[in-house]
């Protein structure tokens, strides 16, 4: 992952917003199809990305209960914002 990148979690999409917990998850549901990994959205797996999950659990930018997470770029970042506020 672009370390250097900003990247935006699903938690702190719902919490800038004010939706509840899973919102921006659904979202980014919908959309994922037309989203392209590595430019849209990281996926972090916990068997493989574990000590990163960790320190997003740690920074409190995932919820507690996350196993695999999930970091938006400004690009799948808008187009979920466009999405919920369709």
């Amino acid at each position: 992952m672009a370390k250097t990148e900003k990247t935006w979690s699903l938690k702190e999409i719902d919490q800038q917003r004010g939706d509840k917990k899973g919102t921006a998850f659904l979202a980014f549901k919908q959309l994922k199809d037309s989203f392209d990994e590595g430019r849209d959205y990281y996926y972090l797996s916990a068997s493989q990305d574990g000590r990163e999950i960790e320190q997003l659990r740690q920074a409190e930018r995932i919820y507690e209960s996350t196993v695999n997470a999930i970091l938006l770029t400004e690009g799948g970042y808008s187009a979920v914002l466009d999405y919920l506020d369709g």
